[in-house]
């Protein structure tokens, strides 16, 4: 009996270490390897984008003649932020997209064999709705996102290799014909930037902001463009004084956004949060955007539910 204790103490101790050795990888590494970030995704007319002006392509090139060093992750990709600090580089996550390996080991069950599939098939439309998104913001939602750059499609007329820092301070160098990556200016998240104006009693210019925000919004709706993530706060920034969509994954065509009560309990959603946290941190700037939602919405503003869990 004590030998059977003695054992699963061991067993007990050795998951543990592995668990905490697994931990300390992740706190270490965020998780990243060029692994994570390579396909072997074969080419897709679907994601073919417009191709750069030659103004253009000279601004690209400019950009990726520096290094990029590890900034963070987010759900869909890692991030990181050029030497210049004006610029983010993403690479999807694809490991997000790949059902465990393990499931191969027993394709020969039905049941699994069927759940894997299912997961495959998945994964897999996940990962075409951001591919569809991305190009959606870099073809009508540029100025909107401030993408420089997006490529889908492995290519061969680039001809750069750039050199990324991984966090643990590692170079590594990439072929990005070969990587699917976006470019995007480096913005500042919105509620910090808010924080900010407030401190430096910049009241006005906050309110600019959020209308500018309220604007922006509903010039996409009006376009039959919608954004399926109300995480407002978290996905929204400011460059150069400007709101912009930092997240750039679930932007969707939606041609029923363009009918004014659609498109009116869409924007009490996709501010619902953020205007609690206004309330909480800056009530001036919580009735200034209420105010234009009202000037948008009317009456009806005052008596609407959020509807978070909308399906789109």
């Amino acid at each position: 009996m004590k030998k059977i204790i003695r054992i699963l103490l061991y067993a007990c101790v050795f998951l543990a270490a592995l668990y905490g050795a697994s931990r300390l990888y992740y706190g270490v590494t965020g998780g990243f390897t060029i692994g994570n970030i390579s396909s072997t995704l074969a080419y897709d007319a679907r994601w073919d984008t417009k191709p750069l002006s030659p103004q253009e392509k000279d601004v690209f090139n400019a950009i990726l003649d520096q290094k990029f060093t590890y900034l963070g992750k987010g759900c869909q990709s890692y991030v990181f932020a050029s030497d210049d600090g004006k610029y983010v580089l993403k690479f999807f996550k694809y490991q997000r997209f790949t059902p465990q390996l393990w499931l191969d080991y027993f394709a020969f069950i039905p049941a699994v064999d069927s759940y894997r599939l299912g997961k495959i098939d998945k994964k897999q439309k996940k990962l075409e709705a951001i591919f569809t998104s991305w190009k959606i913001a870099f073809e009508e939602l540029r100025p909107e996102t401030g993408l420089v750059y997006v490529h889908l499609n492995k290519t061969d007329d680039l001809n750069k290799t750039l050199t990324i820092v991984d966090k643990m301070g590692f170079e590594h160098h990439l072929n990005l014909d070969d990587m699917e990556f976006l470019i995007q200016k480096r913005a500042k998240m919105l509620c910090a930037t808010l924080n900010q104006m407030m401190e430096a009693g910049k009241a006005e210019e906050a309110k600019g902001l959020l209308t500018r925000l309220v604007k922006l919004v509903l010039s996409e709706y009006e376009r039959g463009l919608a954004d399926n993530d109300h995480a407002l706060m978290q996905n929204t920034g400011v460059f150069e004084g400007d709101p912009i969509h930092i997240d750039v994954g679930q932007f969707v065509h939606n041609e029923e956004i363009k009918k004014s009560e659609v498109a009116n309990q869409e924007l009490f959603n996709k501010t619902y949060k953020f205007r609690k946290w206004l309330h909480k941190h800056h009530p001036e700037l919580a009735k200034h955007l209420e105010e234009q939602l009202l000037l948008t919405i009317g009456e009806q503003f005052h008596v609407m539910q959020p509807q978070l869990d909308k399906k789109k």
